[in-house]
């Protein structure tokens, strides 16, 4: 497709490697964050910016370099959020000293501004003040999701707007701030995108019934759903969350599992949910100011694979 080239995620991840090799002097501290590299194959969020920075024509030199800034910003926040909630105890960054890895991660997110901060772009300071300015939503959102004091639908949409909007807002407003453009649709419809992901993060909850946000209830759509005890098999999985049991264990079979799922009512809202920001984002993306085909490009990339 014209203006548009596929990077290999391997590239990314050299370009992530060569950051941390170049920017650290302490070879454990270097060593702790390779290990934290060595099984990631995929690089959704530096592909965001690159796509956000190829759909409006422009090949800046620096791409590669921005979107390793981006990812190990990422990979920052997703250790954050694994120490914060405990979960997710099979990522090598769960299986070292908790405080070691807090130090890594606070590494890497510093390190994706330094590098930010070290491009020769024009528009460098727009997109170290954009990489800030999503952070801090995202850690709102964050804390939010922490305190677990959500009591509606609204506020719920809100703290994945923010926890996870956020930081597709951040991939795809840097990449686009690269190109020397400025388009609030961008920023809009990547929070869309993001309330859909997280849709689909709460839907595989629900098939993990150990995992500790559903073994506490923690707030989330699919919870404050089923609370609402719309009928017996809303109030039968609430049961089944505080059990301890697996899903076999209750119910024989995972078969059965989901069409107690289907009974309450839970898949299909968030079915729903889903449905209504894919939408919201589409409409969005029909109104950029590119041309046609980056646009079905943009919505094959984020919206068709979540349909």
């Amino acid at each position: 497709m014209g203006g548009i080239e596929n990077i290999e995620s391997n590239r990314i991840k050299e370009t992530m490697l060569n950051l941390i090799t170049t920017q650290l002097q302490n070879d454990g501290l270097k060593s702790f964050i390779f290990s934290f590299l060595t099984n990631k194959e995929e690089m959704n969020f530096a592909n965001l910016t690159i796509l956000h920075h190829q759909i409006f024509d422009r090949k800046d030199p620096e791409l590669l370099n921005l979107a390793a800034a981006v990812e190990l910003l990422v990979l920052s926040f997703d250790i954050f959020d694994d120490l914060e909630d405990l979960d997710n105890t099979e990522e090598p960054w769960m299986k070292i000293d908790h405080s070691i890895a807090l130090n890594a991660a606070t590494v890497l997110y510093t390190l994706s501004q330094q590098t930010v901060l070290s491009l020769s772009s024009p528009f460098k300071h727009q997109i170290l003040a954009s990489l800030l300015k999503y952070s801090i939503q995202a850690m709102e959102g964050q804390h939010d999701d922490l305190e677990d004091n959500i009591a509606s639908e609204e506020d719920c949409l809100q703290m994945m707007k923010l926890k996870s909007g956020s930081l597709i807002a951040l991939a795809s407003v840097c990449g686009m701030q690269l190109a020397g453009e400025n388009d609030k649709l961008v920023e809009e419809y990547a929070y869309q995108i993001g309330i859909a992901a997280q849709t689909d993060n709460d839907f595989r909850d629900l098939f993990n019934p150990l995992k500790n946000d559903m073994k506490n209830q923690k707030k989330s759509l699919a919870v404050l759903y089923l609370q609402r005890n719309y009928n017996e098999h809303a109030n039968d999985l609430l049961k089944f969350y505080q059990s301890g049991l697996d899903i076999k264990e209750q119910f024989g079979s995972i078969e059965n599992y989901k069409q107690k799922l289907l009974d309450s009512g839970v898949m299909q809202y968030l079915n729903v949910v889903k449905q209504i920001a894919i939408n919201r984002a589409s409409r969005m993306i029909d109104n950029l100011n590119i041309n046609s085909e980056h646009k079905e490009f943009v919505k094959s990339i984020l919206i068709n694979k979540k349909t």
